[in-house]
């Protein structure tokens, strides 16, 4: 993972002559990369300390990955003295309310979940983190401008680099993977939720951004390119960096490993055209370059908005019109040996099912919805880095509508599996895209980057509402005695009225007998007295 750090700034446009300051720890890498970029470096490790420098003045000053003691503020007006009159500042910083943070990922001060999310409040010593917010205004305040960068996951190890002028979306704030902390488990994924934010309100983005690059300059600077990607899952020998500029999109490898790759490149341009297909995509100088599209015009973008809005015929013409233009100069090979699946060693038990697919003799197989523009009408290609001899069409449409996440916003992908006919060779484009795939990723990074753990929620959510039935079985038996108590005090209450009547009765009939057997004995001393006379 460490060749992947400096990612922060192999992009950027340095000059030949320019000077640099390198002030921060952890720079071993990027310190190479810049000596090779400029004219003269200098480091700062572990403090501030600027004797070193005497009355040195430079051209970019980068502060990365500062210790926690000096803040951003501090480090910007010792170094105020040292930047040339057209110098600027490179600043990567974390964001206090990083979303990871919530996720549950450790902070990188004092590798502790939540604690920058309640500004190190449990701390003894103060930690001055920052918000997009609290650092325009404390920049504003000392006299610059700023740029603003939102490296993805992080400026640690970036695989995606947005900017004010091009922040992500929906579809294609996926451009990265978290990495793994060890020992450390989240409790979603950021992807899911970044997602959420972005359809819910995207000017919500710069507040939960991981981290920032921040271009700061006494006067303003214009932001050359303004979307930055890697591809650091690769092989070293397919690492490539993309830079989106305003007017054009220009592709560089990350080293020399990758020059083979790229001159094949320009090879699959040479297809596109020997076929007649349009491409946005031109070589200028030896570079591989590409004109500049709005991503509204992206075809992956353009089926979404028909179906969001039920253009569902239409939807079904692009679709359609996509298929005709992939089919063209295909052929129908009935030879399993002669076709890819026999190169990978894929099995297919069917052979028949050969018969109905159409084979490209040279497949570049990304030529998906989100490697193509649809604009006037037509389809225009970019990014075609692969190539395969033989390979069917249809699994380029199975893998676009597979890897095309939008969709499933609108539509079950199953419907439309089976609307294109595509279930039968399900099995077997699977097993290609499997093989495909790992030619080209990096083992080890991959699996570093499946370290990911993520706290089971739900298994959590089970336990819950196992506590939850037990709570609510106890909470019956409770209600049953508690009516239990009300019917028994219902029956006494029943039991007291009835003996109160009852002793009223008694009463009575006591009182009825006193009288009887006094009226009798009156009687009877009365005959007694009358017989005496």
């Amino acid at each position: 993972m460490g060749s992947n750090s400096k990612n922060i700034i192999n992009w950027y446009p340095f000059e030949k002559d320019m000077k640099a300051l390198l002030v921060g720890k952890n720079l071993e890498e990027i310190e190479e990369f810049i000596s090779k970029s400029c004219e003269l470096v200098k480091t700062i490790t572990g403090s501030l300390e600027t004797s070193q420098l005497q009355d040195q003045k430079f051209d970019v000053i980068l502060l990365i990955d500062i210790l926690p003691e000096i803040s951003a503020k501090q480090a910007l007006e010792t170094l105020k003295p040292y930047l040339s009159d057209k110098g600027r500042f490179l600043l990567a910083i974390d964001n206090k309310f990083g979303l990871r943070y919530f996720s549950g990922h450790p902070e990188n001060i004092l590798n502790k979940k939540f604690e920058s999310l309640i500004g190190y409040s449990n701390e003894p010593t103060k930690i001055e983190t920052y918000t997009k917010a609290s650092l325009e205004k404390m920049i504003h305040a000392i006299g610059y401008s700023t740029n603003f960068y939102y490296p993805l996951p992080d400026y640690k190890l970036p695989n995606v680099i947005f900017s004010d002028k091009t922040m992500p979306k929906y579809n294609s704030i996926d451009k990265y993977m978290p990495y793994p902390v060890e020992k450390s488990e989240t409790i979603f994924n950021e992807i899911d939720v970044f997602r959420e934010i972005l359809k819910t309100n995207p000017e919500m983005f710069p507040f939960f951004t991981n981290s920032f690059l921040v271009e700061i300059s006494p006067k303003p600077i214009e932001t050359k390119y303004r979307y930055i990607s890697f591809n650091n899952i690769r092989k070293p020998e397919y690492r490539l960096i993309t830079k989106i500029a305003d007017e054009y999109v220009e592709k560089q490898v990350v080293d020399e490993q990758a020059n083979n790759h790229y001159e094949q490149i320009k090879e699959n341009l040479k297809i596109l055209e020997e076929n007649g297909l349009n491409t946005v995509d031109y070589i200028e100088n030896g570079v591989i370059k590409s004109k500049y599209i709005e991503q509204k015009y992206l075809l992956n973008e353009v089926l979404s908005e028909a179906l969001s809005e039920n253009k569902n015929e239409e939807f079904e013409k692009i679709i359609q019109d996509y298929i005709e233009i992939l089919k063209k100069n295909t052929v129908k090979i009935e030879d399993i040996n002669e076709t890819v699946f026999d190169k990978y060693d894929i099995e297919i038990e069917d052979k028949e099912i050969l018969k109905e697919l159409h084979f490209a003799p040279k497949a570049l197989w990304d030529m998906t919805f989100k490697n193509c523009f649809y604009f006037e009408g037509g389809f225009h290609f970019f990014d075609q880095e692969w190539c395969e001899e033989n390979l069917p069409i249809e699994f380029i449409l199975y893998r676009s509508i597979l890897y095309t996440i939008s969709l499933r916003r609108y539509c079950n992908i199953e419907t439309l599996f089976d609307k294109y006919d595509l279930q039968k060779y399900r099995p077997i484009f699977e097993k290609l895209d499997i093989v495909l795939q790992a030619k080209i990723k990096d083992a080890d990074v991959w699996d570093l980057y499946n370290k990911n753990t993520y706290f089971d929620i739900d298994s959590t959510k089970q336990e819950l509402e196992n506590i939850s039935i037990r709570d609510n079985a106890k909470q019956l038996a409770i209600n049953n005695f508690q009516e239990e108590i009300k019917n028994l005090r219902a029956e006494n209450e029943k039991l007291n009225t009835e003996k109160q009547q009852l002793e009223k009765q008694c009463l009575s009939l006591q009182s009825s007998l006193n009288e009887t057997f006094y009226y009798k004995l009156k009687r009877k001393i009365r005959n007694i007295a009358k017989k005496g006379e």
